[in-house]
């Protein structure tokens, strides 16, 4: 086992730190906002049947959205998941944290 995927954009750093705190979160990214409905709302059937977002995310305690832009939209669509899930909110900007490096590195690796 790796690192978790998430840790690339919060830097590997900030999210061994963060880790423990964040075991009950649900993260999102730019491109999870980007296709909330798709990825989840339609899929899970939450759309057809909110009853089953407990059962489906009861576990959690709140949203991380790991912003990597600053894209008011994408803020408001994270903001409105988590009001959804009866999550509480978290916003990190992050940027792309350490992905960027890896990609370089594993490109040069071959």
């Amino acid at each position: 086992a790796g690192p978790h995927c998430f840790a690339f954009y919060q830097g590997m750093d900030a999210y061994a730190k963060l880790a423990d705190d964040d075991m009950m979160s649900f993260y999102m990214t730019d491109f999870l906002c980007r296709q909330f409905d798709a990825f989840f709302m339609k899929p899970l059937g939450l759309d057809r049947h909110p009853e089953l977002i407990k059962d489906y995310f009861g576990n959690y305690q709140k949203l991380v959205y790991i912003a990597q832009t600053d894209d008011p939209e994408l803020d408001r669509v994270a903001e409105k998941a988590a009001a959804l899930l009866g999550l509480a909110y978290e916003r990190r900007s992050t940027g792309y944290g350490d992905l960027t490096t890896e990609l370089a590195e594993a490109a040069t690796r071959g």
